[in-house]
């Protein structure tokens, strides 16, 4: 029987697989004598002492590096989200009336979810902003040219405008200074004409 050993996939190796075999292998190497004899593993242990304390020390080393990976990316994750959330309101403020109008149709819309032009740069912009997002990777439209796609208001920015009634007032005030100037321009029956509502 031919035994195929390959170092990189020992590294590959799940956690739960790292720990069992820290923990086998420290257990065969420091339990006292009378317990390790009774496994029946006293000459293993004197004949492969060294291969035995080389496996133990390369995957308990793997498996704390691997812990402190999992709680410092675990611990990171969680600070960000607070400082997005800290930071959310501000981010609203900041944006332009244009694209504050587009967060206001959504944010009407009883799912909010509509189509929006997908090659309108303010669209892309709410969307890199993790603002809004496409509902879908797929969707049939009947002009490449004008196209438009099914986007959604991200939940972190309906509940900043459901809470903020001073936020949401401005919110209005740009979608309707929107609609006056599109209006006005003769463009409102046109999709395309740059507002989107």
């Amino acid at each position: 029987m031919k035994f195929d050993f390959n170092l990189a996939d020992f590294f590959k190796l799940p956690t739960k697989i790292m720990f069992a075999l820290a923990l086998a292998s420290g257990m065969v190497l420091f339990l006292p004598d009378n317990i390790v004899a009774k496994m029946y593993m006293v000459d293993f242990r004197n004949k492969y002492g060294f291969v035995i304390g080389l496996l133990f020390l390369i995957s308990f080393s793997i498996l704390v590096v691997t812990v402190f990976a999992g709680v410092y990316k675990y611990l990171s994750n969680k600070y960000s989200v607070k400082k997005f959330k800290a930071t959310a309101k501000e981010r609203l403020q900041k944006l332009d009336d244009y694209q504050k109008a587009i967060v206001y149709g959504l944010y009407m819309e009883d799912n909010h979810t509509d189509e929006l032009p997908l090659h309108d740069g303010a669209v892309k912009w709410l969307e890199q902003n993790i603002i809004i997002t496409k509902t879908t990777n797929q969707y049939a439209v009947s002009d490449l040219n004008n196209a438009v796609f099914p986007y959604m208001l991200q939940p972190w920015a309906v509940e900043e405008l459901q809470k903020d009634s001073e936020l949401l007032t401005h919110f209005r005030v740009a979608y309707n200074q929107m609609e006056a100037k599109y209006k006005s321009q003769n463009h409102f029956d046109d999709p395309y004409s740059g507002f989107p509502y």
